[in-house]
């Protein structure tokens, strides 16, 4: 039996249950709950390393509906309506038959018909999930400083709280312009699969005979 492991899998959930496993550790440690030996982090075997990515997988996808909601405080409403009406309003000259909603069925469209193009698009739906869960992640870590500088009165934890809030606040902002850039992409797509040559091209000897006006349309 073989696992096909994508990139998706990869950026959306690997990566952020990598940070999620590293914050329960040094959350851990800041307590005195255990003790890590950093000497010893660094012989691991592959097996011991593939136990540990198999575990940050699984961690990254139980944690990525709470950052959900961490998500939803700073993402804009309706977002894929935002993206599709900015995109009407660029294209005002086509006649849209598909709604906000429908992206799921254009993606299922692409992916028949240009599983290539399929790849790039989800690669910003990946970014966005990732971005959005290290944010959460910079969030518990800041929280965890704030409570240690009450702890300890060491302003070092206060400056690095307030570091982890601005990289959190950063990280979120990219998460949702690469939400934007997903259903963008999603759309762009679509209509680039129901163009030919001759929507975007026009020869010289064709503008003489076109009547004013008409030049550079594109059909529907």
């Amino acid at each position: 039996m073989t696992v096909k492991i994508s990139i998706y899998d990869f950026f959306a959930n690997t990566i952020p249950g990598a940070f999620y496993l590293t914050t329960i550790a040094y959350v851990c440690s800041s307590f005195g709950l255990i003790a890590i030996d950093f000497q010893a982090l660094s012989g691991f075997s592959l097996i011991q390393a593939l136990v540990i990515a198999v575990a940050a997988y699984i961690l990254g996808i139980i944690i990525d509906p709470i950052a959900g909601l961490w998500y939803r405080l700073f993402k804009p409403k309706n977002i894929s309506s935002v993206v599709l009406e900015e995109f009407r309003s660029s294209h005002s000259n086509l006649c849209l038959k598909f709604q906000d909603k429908d992206w799921p069925v254009l993606l299922a469209y692409l992916r028949r018909v240009n599983a290539g193009a399929v790849d790039n698009i989800e690669r910003f739906n990946a970014t966005n999930i990732m971005m959005r869960n290290i944010s959460f992640d910079f969030a518990i870590l800041s929280l965890v400083e704030v409570i240690q500088f009450f702890r300890t009165a060491s302003l070092w934890h206060l400056v690095l709280g307030l570091a982890l809030i601005a990289a959190s606040v950063i990280s979120i902002q990219r998460a949702v312009k690469f939400a934007r850039w997903f259903y963008l992409a999603n759309y762009e797509a679509v209509l680039a699969q129901g163009l030919e040559s001759s929507d975007l091209l026009t020869r010289e000897s064709e503008k003489s005979t076109t009547p004013r006006g008409t030049e550079g349309s594109i059909k529907n």
